[in-house]
């Protein structure tokens, strides 16, 4: 057997989550920090430039959101089959889930010519529109190796190598936050140089991923004569990677949902919102990158029919996951004015930046439990309750109480959206599992005995 393999069938629980989960948190965390990086540098430049990247954020996180549907579904899918001993059925689904993969980051290229009204409608004003679309459309060519280069980050963990996933995450963030300084300062190229800087990384990131597959390193081989567009290939990777894909949606829909609410305050506005939206943003891929360890290894026991290991899994995934969300929000919360500050030295600006981190992390630790609860419920085939609960805090519950509270508290409403929507969030989903308990049990003995 895969030594890596041989972790998450045999190591004791907590050996398998940490192997998994600390790489993709490293991982994560960096690119995180990177993008912090980029804003720091793109705020010398004035309130516009830092209001223009933060109008384009929202289209950061959903393009490459499509990597993470076939990525994180068909990570979920062949950890599954691989911990069944269906290896031949693991290489059908990576090649196919890399090609379609492929196929739709060309398709996002059709954006390009829609650029201009797109920004408008995200709430860029007349002296952001000019910087943002220099920003953006550079970001947007480099969806074509951006996006596959996500996908096979995700994928590469369902064999068990989460350490090359995070080498090629650290690899693109570092050489992102060398270059960007050069470009946009060394070269004169403007916000254009931060973007450029940006696509070299992820194509170098893109090209370590590539290797590991094309020089025949990994335990599944990918061959793309397998390809196959068949429903038993897309339907478990649909359910799992759509939901997901989804938080990355709603998190982009509910940011530029956020940005146009700001923006009628002026632009000091949405470039304070942006720097926190940033910051938590950096700190949110962290929580989110032991959620996907979390998921590869339940996958795994899912699919070897090993209830007792996701059960054990599960509650140690919901007690780091809230620990390490309280600490990062006792850290964002005590810093919170020195953080904002070091992006920008206008007062207006750090003002309502600072009240947006202080806000955005006041119920931050129960996006730990909430990321550790979708997953679980995704990966034991609950897929309705899933995709619910992963629309849910970004969607169903920010978006109306967004439109609430900005009528009702203006720019302060706006702010502390976030902490009722986790409150509300939270207190549903702790409902839902204490209704399904016995449910569940039954359904995970049944998957057992399937498999046995």
């Amino acid at each position: 057997m895969n030594r890596r393999l041989e972790i998450m069938e045999r190591a004791p629980v907590s050996k398998a989550l940490a192997y998994l989960g600390l790489p993709t948190i490293v991982g994560l965390s960096v690119t995180g920090f990177y993008q912090l990086a980029v804003s720091f540098f793109v705020a010398k430049m004035g309130t516009q430039a830092m209001g223009a990247i933060s109008i384009v954020y929202p289209l950061v996180l959903i393009m490459p959101g499509i990597g993470l549907l076939f990525g994180n579904g068909g990570a979920a899918y062949i950890a599954e089959l691989l911990g069944a001993g269906e290896k031949e059925k693991a290489e059908t689904v990576l090649a196919s889930t890399i090609f379609y993969c492929i196929l739709l980051s060309v398709i996002t290229q059709l954006l390009l010519p829609a650029m201009p009204i797109l920004l408008v409608h995200m709430g860029a004003s007349s002296g952001v529109l000019p910087l943002a679309l220099e920003y953006g459309r550079i970001l947007v060519l480099s969806f074509l190796f951006h996006i596959p280069s996500v996908c096979l980050a995700n994928l590469v963990r369902a064999e068990g190598n989460a350490s090359l996933s995070m080498i090629s995450q650290m690899t693109g963030a570092v050489l992102n936050v060398v270059l960007t300084p050069i470009f946009l300062f060394g070269f004169g190229w403007g916000i254009r140089g931060a973007a450029a800087s940006a696509a070299v990384a992820q194509f170098t990131a893109f090209c370590i991923l590539a290797q590991y597959y094309l020089r025949g390193k990994s335990y599944l081989k990918l061959d793309f004569r397998k390809v196959r567009f068949q429903w038993w290939i897309l339907e478990p990777v649909l359910k799992i990677g759509v939901p997901l894909l989804c938080i990355n949606l709603f998190q982009s829909i509910s940011m530029a949902a956020a940005n146009i609410a700001a923006a009628p305050y002026g632009d000091a506005v949405v470039a304070g919102l942006g720097i926190a939206n940033r910051v938590i943003g950096m700190t949110t891929l962290a929580v989110t990158g032991f959620s996907r360890g979390y998921q590869t290894f339940i996958s795994y026991c899912y699919g070897a029919g090993r209830p007792d290991r996701i059960r054990q899994a599960t509650k140690t995934a919901y007690l780091w996951g809230m620990l390490g969300g309280l600490a990062i929000a006792v850290v964002q919360i005590g810093f919170s004015g020195g953080i904002v500050s070091a992006f920008s030295n206008d007062a207006e600006v750090i003002s309502v930046g600072v009240q947006a981190l202080i806000a955005g992390s006041l119920l931050f630790f129960t996006y730990g439990f909430q990321s550790m609860a979708t997953v679980y419920l995704l990966c034991i085939r609950y897929s309705k309750a899933g995709f619910v609960f992963s629309i849910f805090r970004q969607g169903l519950a920010f978006l109306p109480l967004l439109f609430l509270f900005d009528r009702l508290f203006a720019v302060t409403g706006i702010l502390y959206t976030q902490a009722v929507a986790d409150l509300v969030t939270t207190a549903l989903l702790l409902l839902f599992l204490g209704i399904t308990k016995r449910n569940r049990t039954a359904a995970l003995a049944q998957a057992a005995e399937k498999a046995a």
